[in-house]
């Protein structure tokens, strides 16, 4: 398979306001969710493309500004194929991982004009930077190890002196990014985000930061470990994001300034190709 590579991301720093806490996947494992074909990686990809293209055929936009009706049917149904996915623990995607230990990776696995399917791997300590998604939906599933989703509120612009800071390094200078909600997330949880409800980063938590099963907040030795990377080097995690439509270029927030940027990959594979 060819690989590129891609620009690594950056961690960010970030102290929580909202806190939701996450339990173990055991509460998952009772739910039933019944697939049309196997529950592997490439029959996923399948029903995927199966699923946004009945979608678009029934006249529906494909991103984040279609109408509700749309919305809930295929909100629905990709949750419950990531969902199934990740419980069914197959395993397949292991072929397709690879980690760094400078940053997370991001591997494509399948790409049409409707949507792209990543493979994101982290290691403990490394995170996103704070990002928008354009007008895109974003799904993503975690199919090992333990994620921390950060949100903060849509992207706003605050004003700034002409020629001066953002302006002079080719960025532009966005107000202080408050969190709105920190979340736990495990095997078999699967979140949705566009840009009109958050941006977020995301990342993976070491064995000491991670949320109280009670939800009583990030106490600062969770936070300075967080930031500082701390906790059992390995520690790995997986997730699985679904664009849709395909990224081209979103925003990010670094060092208090918007930039825009193009999504890369490490790696590219077909996984439906003969």
């Amino acid at each position: 398979m060819p690989h590129d590579r891609a620009q690594f991301a950056n961690t960010e720093e970030d102290e929580a306001v909202v806190v939701v806490s996450r339990q173990a996947p055991s509460a998952y494992l009772s739910k039933h969710i019944v697939l049309s074909v196997p529950c592997h990686l490439r029959a996923l990809a399948s029903e995927l493309t199966a699923t946004f293209k009945n979608e678009r055929a029934s006249g529906a936009v494909l991103d984040f500004r279609q109408d509700a009706a749309s919305f809930r049917r295929l909100n629905g149904r990709i949750n419950d194929l990531l969902k199934a996915y990740s419980l069914a623990g197959s395993g397949d995607w292991r072929n397709y991982a690879a980690w760094n230990e400078h940053s997370y990776l991001r591997h494509l696995l399948w790409a049409t004009e409707d949507f792209e399917v990543m493979l994101l791997c982290w290691r403990s300590g490394q995170t996103s930077r704070v990002h928008t998604h354009a007008n895109s939906h974003c799904w993503f599933a975690v199919l090992d190890g333990q994620v921390r989703e950060t949100q903060y509120p849509p992207i706003t612009v605050g004003p700034q002196a002409p020629g001066a800071g953002a302006a002079a390094t080719g960025g532009v200078a966005v107000a202080e990014l408050t969190p709105t909600q920190i979340t736990d997330k495990t095997v078999g949880d699967v979140s949705y985000i566009n840009d009109n409800i958050a941006m977020h980063s995301v990342g993976c938590s070491s064995r000491r930061d991670v949320l109280p099963a009670d939800g009583g907040g990030v106490t600062a030795t969770m936070a300075a470990a967080a930031a500082e990377g701390e906790g059992d080097p390995g520690t790995l995690a997986c997730t699985l994001h679904v664009y849709c439509p395909p990224i081209r270029r979103a925003k990010a927030v670094e060092g208090g300034k918007v930039t825009e940027c193009i999504p890369g990959f490490y790696s590219r594979h077909c996984i439906l190709a003969a």
